[in-house]
């Protein structure tokens, strides 16, 4: 099983840092760690969850009470403990917390802790109430962890990003081109064809948007309203981007597709395969120990050459996991090095010739020799074209 990969891998790489325990609140490390994805942590940040993991011994969770059934039942972990939370007060969750360190044997010792994603006011008090513990910060051991997939991690990413392809075609293929329909019903369609999939559509993380026309030139159509476009049709000559980031048992995929309707103009297919040649110039510069920033700068200069107007700001790519954006982040200033094993989700953007905002989300997997596209329904080296054109 696939936590099982996670669980040896975390294990082995405790018994050799520096670590006598390790102390995780973000809900994404207490997912990875743990197996149980519990969505609705994202909606609660005044509500605390942890993981304390001694060196040699068993993972505990700490929790709201109300909690902790759901928890026990997604988790491979046997020992939770459970706090009726106050609001604004960490005093029970922080006394729960430091009697686990004492009992575990490492109130002296060295603890690592996400400090990215602790309140500071808890982590404060845990300082306060453990004085012989060396808290420190293990962000970026438990990132270097993450970022690399085990097999079972990749083969479910895999899967996950066939599917999101596929819900996106099945929308598509419903269009026509002579007949109206509104963004906000092709939204939704792409939300049911998410879920006949098996996908989960839950959680701030989840969306499937779609643009046209007007709209198209901005990325939240009449924000704040999550990209649903209301009463506007579709028109024939427009582009049409259909969006979808959905996840599969709590971990998470991220695609996007452009449909025309009608056959495209020449402007239009040009736009459509510029975009084409900046996924194939990423793809080509993606290579174990090249620096993130150098996929950045060879799709930048391919969008140069081509006289194509790249979004810029936003990066072209990105990892995707138990969250749908994490490391490694393929942005002009991320000098970390691509390694084999890490699955990222290539997203250059954009602007076509009426200023729509164009783009194509492709999953590759970051190999030995370089990378492999996965998860294809169609190929998608030309733009679907919407049914009944003429």
């Amino acid at each position: 099983m696939m936590i099982e990969e996670v669980i040896t891998k975390f294990k082995a790489a405790l018994n050799d840092s520096e670590y006598d325990a390790v102390l995780v609140f973000g809900p994404d490390n207490v997912q990875y760690l743990s197996g149980a994805h519990l969505p609705f942590t994202y909606s609660y940040p005044d509500r605390s969850m942890a993981l304390l993991w001694p060196k040699g011994k068993e993972l505990v969770c700490v929790c709201p009470v109300e909690w902790e059934s759901s928890f026990r039942n997604l988790s491979w972990i046997g020992k939770t403990v459970g706090y009726v939370e106050m609001p604004a007060d960490h005093s029970k969750v922080v006394s729960a917390i430091v009697e686990l360190i004492n009992t575990s044997g490492v109130s002296s010792g060295k603890i690592g802790v996400d400090l990215c994603r602790v309140h500071l006011s808890l982590y404060e008090e845990l300082e306060e109430a453990l004085p012989k513990a060396k808290l420190t910060s293990c962000d970026e051991w438990l990132r270097e962890l993450r970022v690399v997939k085990t097999e079972k991690e990749v083969e479910l990413l895999e899967d996950l990003a066939y599917r999101c392809d596929h819900a996106i075609f099945g929308v598509a293929h419903h269009v026509l081109v002579t007949s109206t329909r509104s963004e906000m019903s092709l939204s939704e369609e792409i939300r049911v064809h998410a879920m006949e999939r098996e996908l989960d559509v839950i959680g701030h993380h989840s969306v499937g948007p779609s643009a046209s026309g007007e709209h198209a030139s901005k990325f939240w159509s009449l924000a704040p309203n999550y990209g649903i476009g209301f009463d506007k049709h579709l028109k024939p000559g427009e582009y049409v981007r259909m969006e979808l980031r959905t996840s599969l048992d709590g971990y998470w995929s991220e695609g996007a597709r452009m449909m025309a309707q009608g056959e495209p103009t020449e402007e239009q297919l040009a736009a459509y395969k510029a975009l084409v040649k900046l996924r194939k110039a990423a793809m080509a510069a993606i290579k174990p120990g090249v620096k993130c920033s150098s996929v950045y700068e060879a799709v930048k200069e391919k969008a140069a050459k081509k006289g194509v107007e790249l979004v810029l700001g936003l990066g072209v790519g990105h990892g995707v996991g138990v969250t749908s954006y994490e490391p490694p982040y393929l942005t002009a200033s991320e000098d970390a090095e691509l390694k084999s094993g890490m699955v990222v989700v290539l997203s250059p953007v954009i602007r076509g010739p009426s200023g729509e905002i164009m783009m194509s989300k492709d999953t590759v997997i970051v190999t030995d020799e370089g990378c492999r596209l996965v998860g294809w329904y169609m190929d998608w080296r030309e733009p679907y074209v919407a049914n009944y054109t003429l």
